[in-house]
């Protein structure tokens, strides 16, 4: 009896070709094309969506999403104290 090792520890969960954050862009745009009746319309934006995030997320570090919404200066991932990314250069 074998006993199954992941490849990657780190590595997000996958359903078929994307990963978990990438689904969830996918199934919002879903559930917000059916509250809008506009499900064609925001289906396409959702793999758009997922399409340009994979592509982003290529051959860059883990955590790259979150260094990128600190840098511009997204509030839940501020650190208190710490000014925003782009104020952060004027202040240093």
């Amino acid at each position: 009896m074998g006993v199954f090792i992941p490849r990657y520890m780190d590595a997000l969960p996958q359903i078929l070709w994307w990963e978990l954050d990438e689904l969830v862009i996918l199934f919002l745009s879903f559930f917000l094309g059916l509250i809008t009746r506009q499900l064609t319309t925001f289906l396409i934006v959702g793999v758009m969506s997922t399409f340009i995030l994979a592509k982003l997320k290529n051959g860059k570090s883990d955590g790259f999403i979150f260094h990128l919404a600190y840098w511009y200066g997204v509030p839940s991932f501020a650190i208190k104290g710490v000014p925003s990314g782009a104020i952060r250069e004027f202040v240093e």
